[in-house]
């Protein structure tokens, strides 16, 4: 049973291992196509593949294999860098040695398998000990496909970190790349907790390969003979990793003290401390008892900034919540533009990002702390800040910091009023500049959202009479109803007789006031609508009978208010 475990295990490093050198391959044949030779990076990796166990004869067959390259392209490849007075290893180039390392002679890789056997608790998988997609079945997690998925890719993150042959910031651009073009966009835990995709894959593999780093360090410690560590030290931390770091423990004090093993201790989520052999007598110490008090004291000193005090390690957290809502930013943006949404929508976010980069880089400068924008552009999604200052420009302050809350508002108006909103820059340029537009803008949603078969025009007519107040009523398109003169013996038979005979209004004339009417004042809730036309003006109220008109004007009639009443219907109507 005991050699069917070994075998297994053995398949496994081999697989895994056999995985991490095919991507090294890729890639520095990916660096020799793009510039023609091999370059510092690749000289790297390919150092890392001596150190995993290839010979210098391997090295180049695989390299001319995959490059479909001759020998004469290959010596020129070699050559090249042989002259490169910065190469790391000439025998390599020059097969001076052309043996593979043999595993029990290869005590770097002796190293990295020892430390991920322990850190993956024997099973070479889930090296993060992430929880991402699992399911809590009573009390048991239990592992689903989706978890085998995200689990395979932050593995890969791992081994491709420890082996030395990719930095951190490719291997974390890459993998969230993976993780979202597989369709992942948040990662969520049994607990119920969920996470952005790239904030929970930085965290658990920055985690996992600090604590493969601290297998590898204990490792080393057991074979020199100590069970003393010293933590290093690093300004900002969390204040209760802040009252251990920097100092010396033995094993057993790391995890009673330190919390060594726990999410929220050495090496737990998001613990950028790491522990290494520590002799006492011989050794000395990075940092006095004094100095680590002093910088304490020092980290805990809020500093003010746009009237907030933040002590360093709340300045720290800041700094991590502006990078998160950058990315988020940034994600938008993309996903705005892949799906053909307005272009100054668009742009209105794209300046918020724009405003977003000022803010941390001014924060991070007040702070004292170093801008880390690498893990803003973990997303690996290329340029999303404007080109063009102008194109900010046209957006006040406020509109770019309220983008999400003023595009809905601005929408609502355009569907309100259409092209009187103007565009998304104008009506921003409105909001937060002209309180004398708004109101207008105010005043034409609400009269537009009442009476939706009416038009701007109207509105101006009843808002300029308001201001004058001349408005007896709401004004609106004319509608021609059927109406009555009424006769004799009826509801005040005789007030629209006395006037039309008054006023020498024939029967056509009046119905004619109604149907070449330029507006409609609306009046008593309804009941009573006046008709204006540049020839007279007519009224109905309405009974119970039906409509009937009450009384009339001829142009000759026409006192100041009716004439002025005239003369905005004539300069917004006709």
């Amino acid at each position: 049973m005991r050699d069917e475990y070994k075998n297994k295990i053995a398949d496994k490093i081999a697989a895994r291992f056999t995985d991490l050198e095919e991507r090294i391959m890729k890639d520095i044949v990916r660096r020799i196509r793009k510039t023609g030779e091999i370059t510092s990076t690749a000289d790297w990796q390919i150092n890392r593949l001596k150190i995993l166990g290839y010979s210098s004869e391997d090295i180049e067959k695989a390299i001319k294999d995959t490059l479909n390259a001759s020998y004469p392209e290959m010596f020129e490849l070699y050559d090249k860098v042989i002259d490169w007075v910065y190469v790391r290893n000439k025998d390599i180039y020059e097969q001076v040695n052309a043996q593979f390392i043999p595993y029990e002679e290869n005590e770097q890789m002796q190293q990295q398998v020892e430390a991920i056997i322990r850190q993956s608790r024997e099973d070479l998988e889930n090296i993060t000990n992430s929880l991402g997609f699992y399911l809590n079945y009573n009390g048991k997690m239990v592992v689903t496909p989706l978890s085998q998925i995200y689990i395979g890719y932050l593995d890969n993150a791992c081994y491709d970190i420890v082996s030395g042959a990719f930095d951190y910031g490719s291997v974390l651009r890459r993998t969230v790349t993976q993780l979202t073009n597989s369709g992942m966009r948040t990662i969520d835990y049994p607990s119920g907790w969920t996470n952005r995709v790239d904030v929970a894959a930085r965290r658990a593999v920055l985690t996992g390969v600090a604590q493969v780093c601290g297998k590898i360090n204990e490792y080393h410690a057991q074979q020199l003979g100590t069970e003393y560590f010293e933590v290093d030290w690093h300004a900002g931390a969390r204040p209760t990793h802040a009252v251990w770091q920097g100092r010396v423990y033995s094993k057993q004090q790391l995890v009673s003290v330190c919390g060594l093993g726990t999410v929220t201790g050495l090496l737990g989520a998001n613990c950028y401390h790491m522990y290494y052999p520590f002799f006492p007598g011989i050794s000395v110490r990075n940092y006095t008892d004094e100095w680590l008090d002093e910088q304490n004291k020092k980290d805990n000193t809020p500093q003010s900034f746009d009237g907030k005090a933040y002590t360093a390690y709340e300045a720290r957290q800041k700094q991590r919540k502006m990078e998160t809502a950058m990315r988020a930013q940034r994600q938008k943006v993309k996903l705005m533009e892949s799906g053909g949404a307005d272009k100054d929508e668009v742009m209105l976010h794209k300046a918020k990002y724009q405003a977003q980069l000022s803010e941390y880089a001014r924060f991070s400068k007040r702070m004292g702390l170093k801008q880390q924008r690498e893990r803003i552009y973990l997303d690996m999604r290329g340029r999303v800040a404007p080109r063009s200052l102008k194109a900010v420009k046209q957006f006040p302050p406020e509109m770019i910091q309220n983008a999400g809350r003023d595009i809905a508002q601005y929408r609502r108006y355009k569907n309100a009023i259409g092209d009187a909103a103007g565009s998304l820059a104008e009506f921003g340029q409105i909001k937060y500049n002209n309180s004398e537009k708004r109101k207008y803008l105010e005043g034409l949603k609400e009269y537009l959202t009442k009476y939706p078969n009416s038009s701007k025009k109207y509105y101006d007519v009843y808002d300029t009479l308001k201001k004058e107040k001349l408005a007896k009523g709401i004004v609106l398109p004319p509608v021609c109803k059927q109406a009555f003169i009424l006769p004799e013996g009826k509801h005040e038979p005789y007030h629209i007789m006395q006037r039309m005979l008054k006023r020498k209004i024939t029967d056509d004339e009046i119905r004619s006031y109604m149907k070449n009417a330029d507006i409609m004042l609306n009046q008593w809730g309804g009941k009573r609508q006046a008709f204006y036309s540049k020839d007279g003006v007519c009224v109905i109220t309405k009974t119970d009978e039906g409509w009937i008109y009450k009384t009339a004007w001829k142009k000759e009639d026409f006192d100041s208010n009716t004439e002025r009443i005239l003369e905005v219907i004539k300069k917004y109507v006709r």
